[in-house]
């Protein structure tokens, strides 16, 4: 069991980074969003979902996942100008603090509820 329930958590986490990829690389002509404010609120939501599912498996996970989640932050922010959107410094500040808030949000459901 305790491999299927790892793979569940890879493919969770596989299926958030390719909608993070679609929404930050596509142009943005190509995807409808609904108007929540900022798109600085779409990339905290996203690596906060990102880095949960691994984290949940095992904590020990953030302490390879959140550096691994900074630097797809940043990767996206320079390859964006690229494909016809824009890299802002702020969307990487958005993304490594919700990776953080990810983390720290499995730690807390973990001390609260331990497995």
């Amino acid at each position: 069991m305790d491999f299927l329930e790892k793979k569940f958590y890879w493919l969770l986490t596989l299926i958030f980074l390719v909608l993070i990829l679609i929404g930050t690389l596509f142009p943005v002509d190509i995807i409808a969003t609904p108007d929540l404010g900022s798109d600085k609120n779409y990339h905290f939501v996203a690596f906060t979902l990102l880095v949960m599912p691994l984290t949940f498996h095992n904590l020990k996970n953030a302490f390879w996942l959140l550096p691994v989640a900074v630097v797809l932050g940043a990767i996206i922010e320079v390859l964006q100008p690229h494909l016809g959107r824009h890299g802002e410094v702020d969307d990487l500040y958005a993304d490594a603090f919700g990776a953080l808030i990810g983390v720290i949000l499995v730690a807390l459901v973990k001390l609260v509820k331990p497995s």
